[in-house]
């Protein structure tokens, strides 16, 4: 089929006279996850990872991914005409100029991409005589017949019990940081940001509770939002009032900042994509190009939403020990598989007050599955659990108090010795960044090698990063906050909510990976410090642990949050977990 659509996206590319294509994957909006009508990369190549790029150049065709989705390509790939690459600049780039020449076009979809994230390439396509062409239209789409509709479901107002403060505090607290910069507007660019600014939420998009929004925010703390007219009911208008004024246009957000006589917007370039970018500036608007303030305002979580993430993370934890409970008993009863484990976890959350969702499709991967990173079961590649090896589940709830992400790793039955050693590493890293005090300013680059240090003792890492942010009902994967090797320049702030979760993965055999989420708060013992404080509750295998490779700080550490895991879940959960509970978080030291 891929095949097929391969020749029709060429035919469309010769239509538009130009001889390569640029395929990312994600939407307009930069999101990570995306709606069903902007899975081109998906409906392109097979591959439905949340991060890659395919690129055409002639007869030939390459996906590029990173090392978390090595595997998961090659296997959904499969026998097509395409192949695979690293996902890096240098790559993209050395594979286009080896397979187009001067005086060749590469057409790009400008809704699709920032102008920072094209730079390097333009430059090294220029340097070939190479041009970089925006298209008009996205040649995916002419050739994509059965394409769905774009979304446009209704937006609703998220609670301030929630949200701890009103949109028009959260607005003006904003407007207060354009004052001090020689602007008119800031252009709010993408449905997050206008989530948390105008507090709404949505169902536009899989796992994200948003709705498909932008906006421009003016020195006076009003906006002007645009939303599909389907999406704006008569509550949300009531609850935007009379500073908010309503678009169902994106043109339309341009012609009000005219009408606004704005001069100099405020433009976040890595949020932004270049086609709004365009229009600005064919609307003779000056533009500062610094990144957007409110994703910052947005990573540092106030009161209320730190209550509201405890909350919920103990009714999550409360449904996740029902379903580890059960687990062994549903293995040993035969037939049931990676995907029957993904629903029995659903069933149990949707027990808990407020789920609303998943908030990713949950990694359910048994054996070789486990170690493919980022895996998403199927019902051609679910495997059934047998009472041996080791079974990796990494998922989440959205809950209108909080967004949950844990993973644990399970033993079902007899296990490889070594990968007790493996696993204990992992914890060892796990618990260096749970118990870690740094100093304020601190970037999450600088601690990362604290989760590493015990598998690099034996020459051993992943491939993936450390931890990422995570949104108050919002995205589970949240910037600008991150620990990994990767530079960001970003300091760990109080409130900032992450996740902690190394792992080791040895293809072919078992994935190993421990998450926990944890929030940055103020040391009280060291003023001038930060720590963490955990907020997921659910018990880490001891079976797989190595008691003689722990220090007795590391077996006090685990013990003292098993007894936070027992004392808060036991009153939640039904008889039979009750017990599991127990012998689950006995003490080690």
């Amino acid at each position: 089929m891929s095949s097929e659509r391969l020749q029709a996206l060429r035919g469309e590319l010769a239509r538009q006279q130009v001889q390569g294509f640029l395929v990312p994957r994600g939407d307009e909006y930069q999101n990570e996850y995306v709606p069903a009508s902007d899975e081109r990369l998906a409906w392109l190549t097979g591959f439905d990872g949340s991060a890659g790029l395919a690129a055409l150049a002639g007869e030939r065709a390459a996906l590029f991914v990173d090392g978390r989705y090595t595997i998961q390509a090659q296997q959904q790939i499969g026998d097509q005409p395409i192949e695979q690459q690293d996902l890096n600049q240098e790559a993209i780039a050395r594979w286009l100029c080896d397979n187009l020449g001067a005086g060749d076009a590469l057409g790009y979809d400008p809704r699709l991409h920032t102008e920072p994230g094209l730079a390097p390439l333009a430059r090294r396509l220029a340097e070939r005589d190479i041009e970089l062409r925006p298209l008009e239209s996205n040649p995916i789409d002419d050739a994509w017949a059965e394409r769905p509709a774009t979304p446009c479901g209704a937006a609703r107002p998220h609670p301030e019990t929630f949200t701890g403060e009103d949109s028009a505090s959260k607005r003006r607290r904003i407007a207060e940081l354009l004052a001090d910069k020689p602007v008119d507007a800031l252009w709010v660019a993408n449905p997050e940001v206008c989530a948390w600014l105008f507090n709404i939420r949505g169902d536009d998009i899989p796992h994200l509770p948003v709705a498909l929004s932008c906006a421009l925010l003016y020195r006076d703390g009003s906006a002007t939002l645009y939303l599909a007219e389907a999406a704006a009911g008569d509550a949300l208008r009531r609850h935007l009032g009379s500073d908010v004024s309503l678009v169902h246009d994106k043109a339309a957000l341009f012609d009000a900042a005219r009408r606004q006589h704005v001069a100099k917007v405020w433009v976040d370039p890595g949020l932004a994509n270049c086609w709004t970018l365009q229009q600005l500036r064919a609307r003779e608007m000056e533009l500062l190009l610094e990144r957007d303030p409110i994703t910052a305002a947005k990573a540092r979580k106030n009161a209320a939403e730190l209550a509201g993430s405890q909350a919920a993370h103990e009714r999550d934890g409360a449904a996740l020990c029902e379903f580890l409970a059960e687990l062994p008993e549903r293995v040993a009863a035969g037939d049931f598989g990676e995907l029957e484990a993904v629903q029995l976890l659903r069933e149990k959350r949707e027990q808990r007050e407020g789920f609303a969702d998943d908030s990713f499709d949950s990694i359910s991967g048994y054996g070789p599955n486990g170690a493919i990173v980022h895996y998403r079961v199927s019902p051609e590649s679910s495997l059934t659990l047998k009472p041996e090896g080791l079974y990796l589940i990494d998922s989440g709830g959205q809950y209108p108090d909080g967004t949950t992400d844990v993973t644990r790793t399970v033993p079902l039955g007899d296990f490889p010795e070594h990968a007790r050693d493996h696993f204990t590493r992992v914890l060892k890293g796990h618990i260096a960044i749970a118990s870690l005090r740094f100093p304020a300013g601190t970037c999450g680059e600088q601690i990362d090698a604290f989760a590493r240090k015990s598998l690099w003792d034996v020459g051993l890492d992943y491939a993936h990063g450390t931890g990422h942010g995570v949104g108050s009902f919002l995205s589970v994967h949240e910037g600008p906050q991150r620990v990994g090797k990767v530079s960001t320049g970003v300091a760990l702030q109080p409130g900032m909510i992450l996740s902690n979760e190394p792992g080791f993965y040895l293809t072919g055999q078992y994935g190993i990976r421990i998450e926990n989420l944890i929030y940055v708060k103020e040391s009280e013992r060291h003023p001038g410090f930060l720590e963490f404080s955990e907020l997921t509750l659910a018990p880490i295998d001891q079976r797989l642990v190595n008691r003689d490779l722990l220090t007795m700080q590391e077996l006090e550490w685990l013990d003292n949050y098993h007894r936070r895991v027992r004392e808060t879940l036991m009153p939640l959960v039904n008889g039979k977990t009750q017990a599991w509970l127990e012998e689950a978080t006995r003490p080690l030291a």
